[in-house]
C-alpha cells in the first residue's frame, strides 16, 4: 500500500526529524511503501503557480511534476506536524496547496502532530483537517497528539514512552483499514462529482 508522508516543519532543529523518523519507520514495519515530502528539503516557493494553473504542463517544474505523480498514485495520506503560532505551520500548507485537488480526493488522511507544550499540535491538528477535506481527503477518526515531543523521542527518532507509539500505531492501523476500504469500493464504483484538473 503506497504511502505519502507529508512533514509539516522547516525551523532549525525541528522535531519532526525526530516524531518523523519514528513514524516512517513504523510505518514501513507495518508493510506501507512510503513517499516522504519534506518542505524543508525540497524547493517550495510561496505559492504563486499551482501545478494545474501552468497552461502547458511542460513548463512545470519535474520536481514537482513527479511528486503529484507519487500522492495521485497514493493510497493514502500521513502529515507530522507542528504547531506554529496556534496552527497550520505555513511551509506545510503551501506545499500542500501546489497539487492538484484530484491527486488528494476520497483517499484517508491520518494526523500526528506535537508540541514543545502540553496541548501536542491539537490546534493545527483541527486545521489541518479542515484543510484536508477542502482538498477532498478522508480524515479518519483516530489521532496522535504529543505533547512535550522533546522529551518524549530521543534524537535518533526512538519514542521513550510506550503510550505514545501504541497511539501512533491504532492510528496506522485504522489509516490501512480505510485505505483499503476506499481503494477496494473505488475499484468498483468511481467517486462521483471528483472536480477534473487536467494536466495533460
Amino acid at each position: 500500500m503506497k504511502l505519502v508522508l507529508f512533514y509539516g516543519s522547516v525551523r532549525p532543529g525541528r522535531l519532526v526529524d525526530r516524531v518523523g523518523c519514528f513514524v516512517k519507520d513504523l510505518v514501513e514495519a507495518n508493510g506501507f511503501e512510503v513517499t516522504l515530502l519534506d518542505p524543508g528539503e525540497m524547493p517550495f516557493e510561496i505559492l504563486k503557480c499551482p501545478l494545474h494553473f501552468y497552461p502547458d504542463i511542460l513548463e512545470a517544474p519535474d520536481w514537482l511534476v513527479e511528486a503529484n505523480e507519487k500522492i495521485r498514485d497514493a493510497e493514502c495520506f500521513l502529515v507530522v506536524s507542528a504547531e506554529y503560532n496556534a496552527t497550520i505551520p505555513p511551509a506545510l500548507s503551501n506545499m500542500l496547496d501546489h497539487f492538484n485537488m484530484t491527486s488528494y480526493r476520497h483517499k484517508p488522511l491520518g494526523l500526528v502532530t506535537y508540541s514543545m507544550g502540553h496541548f501536542g499540535g491539537i490546534r493545527a491538528a483541527s486545521t489541518i483537517r479542515q484543510l484536508g477535506i477542502e482538498l477532498g481527503m478522508v480524515p479518519i477518526p483516530a489521532n496522535a497528539h504529543i505533547p512535550m515531543a522533546e522529551t518524549t523521542f530521543d534524537e535518533t527518532g526512538i519514542c521513550l514512552d510506550e503510550r505514545v507509539s501504541s497511539r501512533i500505531l491504532r492510528l496506522v492501523e485504522e489509516l490501512r483499514w480505510y485505505a483499503t476500504a476506499l481503494s477496494s469500493y473505488k475499484a468498483i464504483e468511481a467517486p462521483p462529482n471528483a472536480p477534473q484538473y487536467s494536466l495533460e
